[in-house]
């Protein structure tokens, strides 16, 4: 709004009004005839989902903005409440519109996405607010009686233009990024040219030279209205620009076309002096905040848009503007040269003017021809490109007629089908089909043909090619109403290896892929699904869970081929032995199972694991090497409500039963074993508290001289007092510290103890400094933990000379990983300790490992000893294991001596040393100070003996001199 001070009258211009009035109305009443671009479906659903970006309060405060100048200039154009309150209304209805303008902009600046935008938007606001600052001074003027134009207030109103100018410019740069820029800026010379001359020649200069009005006045009104046309033309630069501002720039270039034809109006009611507020340059002055409010408005609305649903295609509108500016120049000349129409120069003039619209009209005609051609040479590339893609696709694609008579069949039918298009098309389907699916097929395109929208399938149909058999997937759509297509369209897709590798995934997913047994998840189902049979019969169900005795031994000594060919040949002589009903499965490792069904006593059961183990026990032929393995089987039978899990938890506790029991043995479950197997797990709990409590103790059993009863040693026992089972025993807890893995925590602790107890408790024994310790070594502690440090350790902590430390391992721990074994065992040689085999016979021994290995002890085993006297090969066997310690130079000690008779015997055959419930149990070692075997020692030993080198048992040369 311009400095309006009160006038002298109002005159009226009919047709100046009408054509404003149209003007504003087509720019912000009328839609705009943009071309639409279709959007697919999907597309235009999630735009449809997006947020609208302008907040609700823009909304509201837009909604408001136009009710209040609508109301405003109905108001004055009525003139209710008279002159003086029209003339008010007049001088401050713009102000709030104005106000509501820049806080819309303002809030389009901030949600903008680009900072071009950004920028130009809060360029908007700036100019808008100085516009309304320059309104408010304005009114503080008028209200105070003087006149404020030119005044303060222009000062404001001149400041609006440069900023209003900056937002325009960054509107372009923003919107002229995706558009040629040599065209926008040949497109923009000829609309500025154009439309230049006609504001200049028709608005600005005829304006000039209203010698009566001051010079001020008059410079400040043409400086008014040639900034508009400036800012005008730049909008509709801005409008040749780019497509997705386009509405904005309409609705800007609505608000500045209105301000434009206001401030007309304004100067020459003004500059005549006939200005009177309230009139319709006032009406204008509100209208013109309505169409920049909204392009504000719309601004976010385009920002919440995805940017993929702009359309960056120019339209008709911005096509003809620049033909619009060249017509317009014309106009011009020809308004010019109207005087001398009949001249040569008016003459040419008309000729040029024609001849312009003439090749204007051409050139929309030839454009409209290429365009005709782009569009058809666009579809049939487009046609070409699907038939090219349906040519090369691998699937097959058909159109059918609802009764099954082939109109088109890609060519893909050859390879697929087996038959070629040419052939096949004008014959029925289902009379060529060569599948054995023929009543699904033909149900199939029933179903087609009865959906009206979607599709049908996949429905999987078998053809045979040959002497193959095919597996196809075919989907269908009733296209009968699509005018290109009117008929079924059907898709068949050869999915053949798909189905093949299903079914190896399946097989690989439910059986063992080493010995093609049926996998623990098949077996758990198959085992579940005959229990449930059970409950609707009488009949029972019996599971045999069997593991392979040593057969960890075979594996490493052999190799894991090896391992695997034995597994193979152990799972063919489980099937044949097994009913064809039965299931067989491998559960891991050199675990299987077997599921018996319709069992009709255990009698029966009982039979096959007999038969099973006997089976087993043949030797197999593996690298030329004939092996034997044994099995350890756990027999379950159902009951009522017995679970899969359940039945194969109680074989497997009952097969760990046969293992303790011996091996190569079957047993049947009962339920005091799952009472063991919690005993078991508690124990397992509570192994590694009771060593960090110290509830572990040892007691020690005498190794004595067979022929004088002289103390050689001890051996050193474990005992676990645990709080709640009382005293246990070391065949109670030694296979549970085994599994757990806590066994060499508690070897470490044994070696150290046992040192200790010894060298503390020798100082009372004459010749104690040649007493020996044996410690009982596990296995595990051998291969895997520290033996070597914990051994050096011990000696180290305890004082104890290496020579008096007897390591005792079993035959079958050295036999174990030979080679690594060896290494062990020359280690701790090294160290000075003595080594013994524990158990001597009970296992499996190569003489050749065995002369290799630094052996200084073999003690015989109890079951040996006890055959002394209860059996007729008992002194053979034992005469066998004694004779070969003496061709190895080793020391033999007999374990388990019960009877007098055993030692006469075991003196016999040669063996001087030995222990056992004769002489004394296992207890501590103070109690031995006082037995007959420490004051029989204190009798043979000698000064001289404590001179002399000792036997690996500890023997000197006074016991051999006095059994002589």
């Amino acid at each position: 709004m311009r400095t309006r001070p009160q006038g002298d009258g109002i005159r009226h211009w009919p047709q100046i009004l009408s054509a404003a009035a149209d003007t504003i109305l087509q720019a912000v009443c009328l839609p705009h005839r943009n071309k639409i671009p279709q959007v697919h479906p999907e597309i235009a659903a999630a735009e449809s989902r997006s947020p609208v970006a302008a907040p609700r309060w823009v909304d509201s405060l837009y909604l408001g903005v136009v009710i209040y100048a609508g109301v405003c200039a109905i108001w004055m154009l009525v003139h209710i409440g008279g002159p003086s309150v029209t003339h008010l209304i007049g001088l401050l209805s713009d102000a709030p519109a104005n106000l509501g303008a820049t806080l819309i902009a303002a809030a389009a600046a901030r949600r903008s996405r680009s900072r071009l935008l950004r920028r130009a938007w809060g360029s908007m606001a700036a100019a808008l607010g100085i516009n309304l600052m320059g309104t408010f001074v304005s009114l503080f003027d008028w209200f105070r009686g003087i006149d404020p134009f030119p005044g303060v207030a222009d000062v404001f109103f001149a400041s609006f233009y440069p900023a209003m100018l900056v937002a325009t410019l960054l509107l372009i740069r923003a919107a002229a990024i995706r558009i040629p820029w040599m065209q926008l800026c040949l497109d923009a010379t000829i609309f500025v040219v154009g439309f230049g001359t006609f504001f200049w020649f028709l608005v600005i200069r005829p304006s000039v030279g209203h010698s009566e009005v001051d010079a001020l006045k008059q410079t400040l009104s043409q400086a008014y209205a040639g900034l508009d046309c400036v800012v005008l033309l730049l909008l509709g630069v801005l409008l040749l620009a780019g497509a997705e501002s386009r509405r904005v720039a309409l609705l800007l270039m609505a608000g500045f076309a209105t301000m434009f034809l206001a401030d007309i109006l304004w100067s020459l009611a003004k500059l005549g002096g006939y200005y009177v507020p309230g009139g319709l340059q006032d009406v204008l002055y509100l209208a013109c905040y309505v169409p920049l409010a909204g392009a504000g408005r719309q601004q976010m609305r385009i920002n919440a848009r995805p940017t993929w649903a702009h359309s960056y295609n120019s339209d008709a509108l911005t096509r003809t503007l620049p033909y619009a500016a060249m017509l317009t120049a014309f106009l011009v000349l020809v308004y010019f040269t109207r005087s001398d129409i009949g001249g040569p120069a008016g003459l040419m003039t008309m000729v040029v003017f024609s001849l312009t619209l003439l090749l204007m009209v051409r050139q929309s005609l030839v454009l409209r021809g290429d365009a005709l051609i782009r569009e058809k040479r666009a579809a049939r590339m487009v046609e070409d490109r699907f038939a090219s893609l349906i040519a090369n696709a691998s699937d097959v694609i058909m159109i059918v007629e609802p009764d099954g008579v082939l109109r088109f069949v890609s060519p893909a039918s050859e390879r697929t089908l087996g038959f070629k298009p040419d052939e096949a098309v004008g014959r029925n389907l289902l009379e060529i089909w060569g599948g054995v699916d023929r009543d699904r097929l033909q149900a199939l395109l029933t179903e087609i043909a009865a959906t009206a929208g979607g599709t049908v399938g996949p429905v999987e149909l078998e053809i045979e090619r040959g002497t193959t058999r095919h597996v196809l997937e075919s989907v269908g759509s009733n296209l009968t109403a699509d005018p290109a297509v009117q008929g079924l369209a059907l898709n068949f897709r050869d999915i053949s290896e798909r189905k093949a590798l299903e079914e190896q995934l399946r097989q690989q997913a439910f059986h063992d892929p080493l010995t093609l047994l049926a996998n623990r998840t098949l077996f758990k189902d198959r085992v579940q699904h005959a229990l449930t049979l059970t409950q609707r019969s009488s009949r029972t169900v019996a599971v045999l869970f069997l593991d392979l005795d040593n057969f960890k031994t075979i594996n490493d000594s052999l190799g894991h081929d090896a391992g695997d060919r034995l597994l193979q040949a152990v799972a063919q002589r489980i099937v044949k032995n097994t009913r064809p009903s039965d299931t067989v499965a491998r559960l891991g490792g050199d675990e299987f199972a077997i599921l018996l069904e319709r069992v009709a006593s255990p009698a029966e059961v009982e039979g096959v694991a007999a038969s099973l183990i006997e089976t087993l026990g043949q030797p197999f032929a593996l690298n030329a090497v004939e092996v034997r393995v044994a099995a350890s089987i756990g027999v379950a039978f159902s009951t009522a409500t017995i679970g899969a899990d359940s039945l194969l938890g109680n074989a497997d506790i009952a097969m760990y039963h046969a293992k303790a029991a011996g091996k190569s043995r079957h047993a049947v479950f009962e339920p005091q074993m799952q009472d063991v197997l919690h005993e078991r797990l508690r124990l397992e709990a509570d192994i590694g508290r009771a060593i960090d409590q110290e509830e572990f103790f040892l007691e020690y059993q005498p190794i004595v001289d067979l022929g004088t009863g002289s103390l050689l040693g001890v051996e050193a026992l474990v005992r676990w007092r645990h709080p709640e089972a009382g005293v246990l025993l070391p065949n109670r807890f030694i296979p549970v510290a085994e599994e757990c893995g806590q066994i060499v925590r508690l070897g470490r602790w044994v070696l150290l103890e046992a040192c200790r107890a010894l060298r503390a408790w020798r100082g009372c024994v004459a010749g104690g400094a040649g007493l020996r310790v044996s410690v009982n070594i596990s296995g595990r502690h051998l291969q895997h933990g520290e033996l070597l440090q914990d051994v050096a350790r011990a000696l180290e902590k305890s004082g104890l000379e290496p020579p008096n430390l007897v390591i005792e391992l079993t035959e079958s721990t050295i036999m174990y990983n030979t080679d690594a074994t060896l290494k062990h065992l020359e280690e701790l040689k090294a160290l000075g300790v003595r080594l013994a085999i524990d158990d001597f016979g009970t296992g499996y021994s190569s003489l050749s490992y065995l002369h290799r290995f630094p052996i200084d002890i073999l003690k015989i085993d109890r079951s040996f000893v006890s055959r002394l006297t209860n059996s007729e090969t008992g002194p053979e066997l034992a005469r066998a294991v004694i004779t070969l310690g003496d061709t190895l130079g080793l020391d033999t000690v007999a374990e388990g001596i019960e009877l007098e008779p055993q030692v006469s015997a075991l003196l016999d055959l040669g063996c001087v040393a030995g222990q056992g419930f004769l002489f004394s149990k296992a207890g501590p070692l103070e109690a031995l100070s006082d037995s007959s075997f420490v004051k029989r020692r204190a009798e043979h030993w000698t000064t001289q003996s404590a001179d002399e080198t000792l036997s690996a048992s500890g023997r000197f040369n006074a016991l051999k001199i006095n059994r002589a």
